[in-house]
């Protein structure tokens, strides 16, 4: 992604389970983007995204820049709002029928 300006979220993937997951206000991990805090100062989000960045529990965490419409919570990229909607037709889910889906 280019440059990121604020307002942003933290995001990062849950080490078991692969899950897209966002950073709270109280520095722990929600599944739902509008549980996210929303960091109108990119300093104080990458402090943050620091002091929750736990290998034992998220991997690749990094900043989603987001927009405010009506009180939510949207990802401005079209990446970001793929992931939101969560795994597509070609994850590795052993419940999963492992031939590609058509869609």
């Amino acid at each position: 992604m280019s440059r990121v300006k604020a307002p942003v979220v933290v995001t990062a993937n849950c080490v078991r389970t692969g899950q897209v997951v966002y950073l709270d206000a109280s520095y722990g991990w929600v599944q739902a983007l509008q549980s996210a805090v929303c960091f109108d100062c990119i300093e104080a989000a990458t402090a943050a995204m620091a002091l929750a960045d736990d290998e034992a529990a998220v991997i690749g965490a990094y900043l989603v820049p987001v927009k405010r419409v009506a009180g939510d919570v949207w990802p401005t990229h079209y990446r970001e709002a793929i992931r939101l909607e969560g795994p597509g037709a070609y994850t590795n889910d052993p419940n999963r029928s492992s031939k590609v889906v058509s869609l």
